[in-house]
């Protein structure tokens, strides 16, 4: 197991490299800076929009900027915020927060339903069921998350509009944690589903029912453990889509995450924040990731024999 936290911490630890030597050439290259709006203000002149970008050091190459960057990143300052005048770090930090509560959620929701749905198909073995899981895949995998998301914000309105403004915060809550668990549902049913069939119909499934267990322990303690593997595989890889799936539902219902942050960076050309939100985004995927990789190694000896 410490091999495998080496050998993750190291890929962690380029990635994040990778990736952030990437948007900073990207932002670098597309022209301009969160001074470039000041020109249009015939108030300011020329000059005085010079000065600020050496005050923040807008006017060094780029290379030089992003060193001076990576080395405080490693030290775990960020910069300032040129549009929000606050650091970096506390800014996303907070942010992030709030993403996390609403993207566990969502995580717990789609675990919970994917779950529960598999384990009475493979218990009830009912046409019927079949049928609804079917659908229920069906529809989950094929409803955009903006729909969702503006029937969400209809709702919240309404709900504002009668009742207090906690009320509508707790709401914004778990209907953007539902919307954001909708595509989740899709995957992860699919795959409990097909995974829990298989295993079912292995030998040692019938030798377990031949020792006389109940259908619920053959399920619980033998089918379910096998099956969680391939299940954790793909829990891990679909962080990536729940974090970009916040963008969208925060933006449209106006919760205060890092999805909408980044949004307003991008926009306000604001690279120290755009910086530091890439920077979180992607180490929570590959911390989510790794988590995902030690659950299995702990489930599974053959894993752990072969790291």
């Amino acid at each position: 197991m410490l091999n495998l936290f080496v050998r993750k911490l190291v890929q962690g630890m380029l990635m994040l490299l990778v990736v952030s030597a990437i948007t900073f050439a990207l932002l670098s290259t597309a022209g301009g800076d969160a001074l470039s709006t000041l020109a249009d203000n015939p108030q300011i002149s020329e000059k005085t929009i010079d000065d600020l970008r050496k005050v923040y050091g807008l006017d060094r190459p780029m290379i030089e900027r992003y060193g001076s960057w990576l080395a405080g990143a490693a030290t775990g300052d960020l910069g300032e915020s040129l549009a929000f005048r606050i650091s970096v770090t506390r800014l996303v930090g907070a942010r992030f927060l709030n993403t996390l509560l609403m993207g566990t959620l969502a995580f717990a929701i789609a675990v919970g339903v994917s779950l529960l749905l598999a384990i009475l198909a493979i218990m009830r073995d009912s046409r019927t069921l079949d049928a609804v899981i079917d659908v229920t895949i069906f529809l989950t995998a094929s409803t955009p998350r903006m729909v969702l998301a503006l029937i969400a914000l209809a709702l919240s309105l309404s709900i504002l509009s009668r009742g207090s403004v906690d009320a509508t915060q707790w709401f914004q809550l778990i209907a953007g944690a539902i919307v954001l668990a909708v595509p989740l549902i899709s995957i992860f049913l699919a795959q409990l589903v097909h995974g829990l069939k298989d295993v079912m119909a292995e030998d040692f499934i019938r030798l377990a029912r031949a020792k006389g267990l109940s259908e619920w322990q053959v399920v619980s303690r033998h089918a379910l453990r096998v099956a969680l593997n391939p299940f954790l595989t793909v829990s891990g890889l679909s962080l990536g889509g729940l974090l970009g799936g916040s963008v969208i539902v925060e933006t449209v219902l106006g919760w205060h995450g890092i999805g909408a942050l980044m949004v307003t960076a991008v926009r306000g050309r604001d690279v120290p924040l755009v910086m530091g939100v890439v920077l979180v985004a992607s180490a929570a995927v590959w911390f989510g990731n790794t988590l995902a990789e030690f659950i299995q190694a702990m489930n599974d000896k053959r894993i752990r024999d072969g790291i």
